[in-house]
């Protein structure tokens, strides 16, 4: 399958990713975030800091949280820290990066932490026994009281709404918004120990938190329609589409299928509603070739090629169906050629 050059933009490194809502770009610099428009014009800039654990935009571009060592903070489009929420420091025992991530209306901030004491522990839900009933895969519910956890924050106030234990310590995470604007989805690494996967939602304003104790696979990706999401193996075997409803596995690609010697599947995403894009490397974690499936069979379609003196490169920033390769010379765009 031929890739289609839709455009390429000769920009200084590091090369921009495209906003989560597709109103823009933005990478960050030596500690400062740049927010460029559609056209890759600059918007406006956010000092993170230094010690920056993970970072967001709002759906607005208007306020960024920035996730510190051990505080939790929001800044303005004038640089202005709006509040800022303590936690216990990253680095503690084997707990060393977290995520965030705004609501679909940005009115609240899902975050993970490690773990953390706060005074109000009998007001915020930790302590509640929530046990979240089994999805018909079998093995959903809260997760084990200890280690990190996700913090749901007024995005107005930084007032903790709720707080549930994910029974984990991550090496690093990342956070999902599912298209229902209700749930969000955590992604958790623990390096060796493998990765899990949870959904989260607020429901008149008590946090419900799931997951399995299945260390295996980490999320990949959700359908556009929200019906189903994606994920890759952390030590198992193949690309998998579960049911969001059910969480169960209605599609199964075996590694054998698709991969040659040596190859793993890195990353993979919806390129639209059809298809679904895949990264795999090489055993020195170079970027091999990308790979392109059914959304909704993983029916292998073929592998994607670049016009000549273009090689394969990390695909990122995708979005309407078309994604992201950048190399020395700017960031180029493209769409498959069907």
């Amino acid at each position: 399958m031929r890739a289609e050059m839709v455009t390429k933009v000769e920009i200084a490194q590091p090369g921009p990713s495209r906003l989560e809502n597709g109103r823009g770009w933005y990478r960050q610099v030596q500690g400062v975030l740049e927010i460029l428009d559609p056209e890759f014009d600059p918007v406006r800039q956010y000092d993170l800091g230094e010690h920056i654990s993970s970072f967001a935009v709002s759906p607005d571009l208007s306020r960024v949280v920035v996730g510190g060592k051990d505080h939790i903070r929001l800044v303005d489009e004038h640089g202005n820290v709006l509040w800022s929420v303590q936690h216990a420091p990253w680095g503690t025992g084997y707990s060393y990066s977290g995520s965030c991530e705004f609501s679909a209306d940005g009115k609240t901030i899902w975050a993970t932490v490690p773990e953390t004491e706060l005074d109000s522990d009998e007001e915020d839900g930790l302590w509640e026994d929530d046990e979240v009933a089994a999805a018909s895969s079998g093995g959903w519910s809260a997760p084990e009281g200890w280690g990190d956890q996700w913090w749901v924050m007024d995005a107005t106030s930084g007032r903790i709404i709720g707080r549930k234990w994910l029974g984990c310590e991550a090496t690093g995470s990342a956070t999902l918004r599912h298209p229902d604007q209700v749930h969000m989805g955590l992604s958790v690494g623990e390096g060796q120990d493998g990765s899990r996967i949870y959904w989260g939602s607020l429901d008149e304003g008590s946090l419900h938190v799931a997951t399995t104790g299945d260390v295996s696979r980490a999320l990949a990706d959700v359908h556009p329609d929200g019906s189903a999401y994606l994920t890759l193996p952390r030590d198992s075997d193949g690309l998998t589409i579960h049911d969001f409803s059910s969480r169960a596995v209605i599609a199964h690609r075996p590694n054998r299928e698709f991969l040659e010697s040596g190859e793993w599947p890195l990353h993979a995403r919806y390129l639209d509603g059809e298809t679904v894009l895949l990264e795999t490397v090489d055993g020195k974690w170079n970027c091999a070739r990308h790979l392109v499936f059914d959304a909704r069979s993983l029916e292998y379609l073929g592998e994607v090629t670049y016009p000549t003196g273009i090689s394969c490169a990390a695909f990122h920033s995708v979005h309407a169906g078309t994604w992201a390769t950048g190399d020395a010379s700017g960031l180029y765009q493209w769409r498959l050629d069907v």
